[in-house]
């Protein structure tokens, strides 16, 4: 079965250091998974696998098989499973035959929302406003969006917090003002900390619950 594009949260863990990022492919064998310091080939990685629309996130062991560290839009690295639980794989294989036609998934839901955020370019720190929110990255408005697949550092300020959410991000979008279009950059989050990905997920249930 080829593998399919999908972004979902994913924590991985080699020689002994956890990392909190998301994917970009999925297929039964394994996954592809976006790092801007990835592991080796050969190495053996721990995975806990935040698929749509599951409760508990899917747990594998995988083996690097493919690795780059080059541009933050290509870094990262393919791990083959080597050890996951058959229902576990099967919720694969069901998830990727659900893959449309046009290559569109099923993925988490995003929130609107507005929310201060400083985006930090090579070239300059800005502040602008968040208008939609996934577990898996945001949507900033701004009149001047970085260039796709460039690095961002992205601070985000969640309501009823001092202190802001920080992550590295890969700008994945692009959208020039047009007419009904905002102006903006689309960021995959990736690299985060365990405390980030934890109050991501604890703004993303409030917003669900409401």
């Amino acid at each position: 079965m080829p593998a399919a594009s999908f972004v979902f949260p994913v924590r991985y863990v080699s020689e002994g250091v956890a990392v909190q990022t998301t994917s970009r492919e999925l297929s039964a064998l394994g996954i592809a998974v976006r790092s801007l310091a990835p592991p080796q080939v050969g190495a053996r990685v721990s995975m806990a696998m935040y698929l749509p629309n599951t409760a508990v996130p899917e747990v594998a062991v995988g083996r690097v098989s493919r690795s780059r560290a080059s541009s933050p839009a290509e870094s990262g690295f393919w791990a083959d499973f080597i050890v996951v639980d058959p229902q576990a794989r099967m919720r694969i294989a069901h998830l990727i035959s659900d893959h449309d036609e046009d290559g569109q998934s099923r993925t988490f839901p995003r929130f609107a929302v507005k929310l201060s955020v400083r985006f930090r370019t090579a070239r300059e720190f800005v502040a602008e406003h968040a208008t939609n929110l996934s577990r898996g990255g945001i949507f900033i408005r701004t009149d001047d969006p970085p260039q796709l697949d460039s690095l961002v550092e992205v601070e985000v300020q969640l309501p009823g917090e001092t202190r802001p959410v920080v992550t590295s991000g890969v700008v994945v979008h692009r959208q020039a003002a047009a007419p009904g279009k905002i102006a903006g950059a689309g960021v995959q989050f990736v690299d985060g900390s365990e405390s980030f990905r934890e109050r991501i997920d604890g703004y993303m249930d409030k917003l669900q619950d409401e």
